[in-house]
């Protein structure tokens, strides 16, 4: 009989041992193939901009929250828009290839590409789903790993190298923000080890123009990953009046 014990309690140990030594290398590549397969989220985002020009100082705030499908994208969003701390309420929603915002005052509309000209198209924005970030997974060395519980953080280190290569991606990106350079990133995967799949996205960009007074800031964060997405627009946002670039 204890010998039986002993060996049920053996194979026990074996398989809880072969549960829990999943290694780096494994995570970094389920995280890779996980976030590849992404198709919605519900989602945050958030810019900002601080700059002055002849001698006036002009801060501006963007912030939205909502659930977001890829493809074909569509958005449900709310938020705020803040220019020098006059704070308007906003909401937005893309739907078959077009564009419907509110900020302040009546519904507009437009036609607008799904692409990074939309930029809370998180995919798009969002470096921790770009490729050539991803290739950086499949190195364990440009990871710091941090656990809490069933779940284990993924964050991307700081190098001269690194730092090279999200340049690189933040200036495909952010076309617009070249000025602007002497970035600071933050770049995380959440990854729960018992269902082997990514839960959580986390991205951060900073970075400074000539002038000290120049900042620029982008973040955002992706969760219930997959979740189902279905945007129904406003009954209101129906008669908005279109406009043209």
């Amino acid at each position: 009989m204890k010998k039986q014990i002993l060996a049920v309690m053996v194979g026990l140990s074996v398989l809880l041992s072969g549960c829990s030594t999943q290694s780096t290398e494994s995570m970094l590549q389920e995280v890779k193939k996980n976030t590849k397969e992404i198709k919605s989220g519900k989602i945050s985002m958030q810019m900002s901009i601080k700059s002055e020009k002849s001698g006036s100082s002009v801060e501006q705030y963007i912030e939205m929250n909502g659930d977001e499908k890829f493809t074909p994208l569509e958005a449900s969003l709310k938020g705020k828009i803040s220019i020098n701390g006059k704070e308007i309420e906003a909401e937005d929603y893309y739907k078959d290839g077009v564009y419907y915002s509110k900020v302040g005052g009546p519904w507009v509309r437009k036609k607008s590409p799904a692409d990074n000209e939309n930029w809370f198209n998180f995919k798009e924005i969002s470096l921790n789903m770009k490729d050539k970030v991803l290739d950086l997974l499949d190195n364990k060395d440009n990871w710091d790993t941090s656990n809490d519980g069933d779940k284990i953080t993924f964050k991307l280190k700081k190098t001269d190298e690194l730092n090279k290569k999200i340049k690189e991606e933040y200036d495909k990106i952010f076309k617009y923000r070249k000025e602007l350079t002497d970035i600071d990133y933050t770049m995380e995967y959440v990854y729960n080890m018992k269902t082997k799949k990514v839960e959580k996205l986390v991205y951060e960009l900073n970075s400074k123009g000539k002038n000290i007074s120049d900042l620029f800031t982008a973040k955002g964060t992706l969760e219930e990953v997959n979740k189902e997405v279905k945007v129904v627009l406003p009954e209101e946002s129906k008669s908005a009046r279109e406009v043209r670039e």
